[in-house]
């Protein structure tokens, strides 16, 4: 088939070839990635060069599923330790699709770790090698922690909000929780999400609205944020209210600051001069906040995994553990059904306890006329459990 070109042609569309395309797309892959790919890849081949594997256009399929399945095992940090059990599904995920490009590159042969049939037992390996991991503790991957309030409490007392710094600290603590911010929302926050609350008569109500549709330019349009939350009023502990410390954050901003986005870098004269530069803090750097705050308020940090999405993860847990339903939670965190918020509803010993007595008062009933083999049924959170009696005298 023959494709004409006409000026029109050339005018509306790109001239950019295909050469030029592929160097732009290697270009744009971060530098991390890259760094990752080689350094898995180098492990992966000096394991094959220990257990005298060849990895060439005459290796079967057979035994490529082989060596993934023994290196889902027999993968090993360095110094001999064991990884991770997430960084086990991590290293040989990204050594297959190495070795599948590897061989529709060089040798024209089309292999598929994920889905064929062939390759089962090396997947399943994958998944075993994860599942004896999770049982160790030390191995098993920790998601955010969700912080107690007396935590909160010790954390938000380290701060200073007579600097500038930490009074950027502390508002942003105590927003991320009350507001539930994901991760890095925080962190490219504006005050353009901000508006005063006013009644009919024009006169401040003592609540902030906060939603990122205020702005054209939020990431994800209008359905990022469909519903607006609020910063109310602490009355009970003043020194903790968010809508005050917000109003003196804004306050601190003086007419060289240019820029919207809320946290800004801090000036090194600030004692003298004004408070804040018109640089905005780098994402990287905030998103180090509340890992570098639990330290500093002395909490161990080391066998626990808190990051600034602890924030939410607070929010949500605490909101559950006070009875709040899955409906209202949604409103609150803004995930988009309640499904999403199950991995937040970490389980604590005290919940745990708590949940047990009202189970044990749910079954503390008079069963002396009762056969003990007799099942009876439990309602709970909607859910309907047929069980024996727990308890035998």
């Amino acid at each position: 088939m023959t494709v004409c070109f006409n000026k029109y042609n050339m005018d509306r569309f790109g001239v950019e070839s295909i050469k030029n395309i592929d160097e732009n797309i290697e270009n744009t892959i971060p530098h991390n990635t890259k760094k990752t790919k080689t350094s898995i890849w180098k492990q992966f081949s000096e394991f094959c060069d220990v257990k005298n594997y060849t990895i060439d256009q005459n290796t079967t399929n057979e035994n490529l599923a082989t060596i993934l399945k023994d290196w889902a095992f027999n993968m090993r940090k360095n110094n001999g330790e064991e990884y991770k059990e997430g960084v086990i599904k991590t290293m040989w995920n990204i050594t297959a699709k190495l070795l599948q490009n590897k061989y529709h590159c060089e040798y024209g042969r089309e292999i598929d770790p994920f889905s064929n049939v062939v390759f089962e037992s090396a997947r399943a390996a994958r998944n075993s090698k994860r599942r004896l991991l999770q049982a160790i503790p030390e191995k098993r991957k920790l998601s955010s922690l969700a912080l107690e309030k007396n935590e909160l409490t010790r954390m938000l007392n380290v701060w200073d909000e007579e600097t500038p710094d930490d009074l950027q600290k502390k508002f942003y603590l105590i927003a991320s929780v009350e507001l539930a911010w994901r991760g890095g929302e925080g962190a490219m926050c504006s005050i353009k999400y901000f508006k005063e609350e006013t009644n009919s008569d024009g006169i401040q109500t003592g609540r902030i609205e906060y939603n990122p549709v205020f702005t054209k330019t939020t990431q994800g349009g209008t359905s990022k944020c469909a519903d607006s939350k609020w910063l109310i009023e602490n009355k009970v502990n003043p020194d903790f209210c968010p809508v005050r410390l917000y109003r003196k954050l804004i306050s601190k901003r003086s007419n060289n600051v240019k820029t919207d986005r809320l946290f800004l870098t801090v000036n090194p004269s600030w004692k003298s001069s004004f408070w804040y530069k018109n640089m905005p803090i780098g994402r990287n750097n905030i998103q180090q906040w509340i890992n570098d705050n639990a330290q500093r308020a002395g909490l161990n940090t080391k066998n626990r995994k808190i990051t600034n999405h602890s924030s939410r993860a607070t929010a949500v847990s605490s909101l559950a553990k006070a009875g709040v339903s899955d409906q209202q939670l949604i409103k609150i965190s803004g995930h988009s059904s309640s499904h999403s918020i199950k991995p937040y509803l970490q389980l604590d010993k005290d919940h745990h306890e708590t949940l047990i007595n009202q189970m044990r008062e749910t079954n503390n009933v008079d069963d002396s006329s009762l056969n003990l083999t007799t099942a009876k049924q439990v309602v709970y959170n909607n859910c309907t459990f047929n069980c024996t009696n727990l308890y035998m005298n």
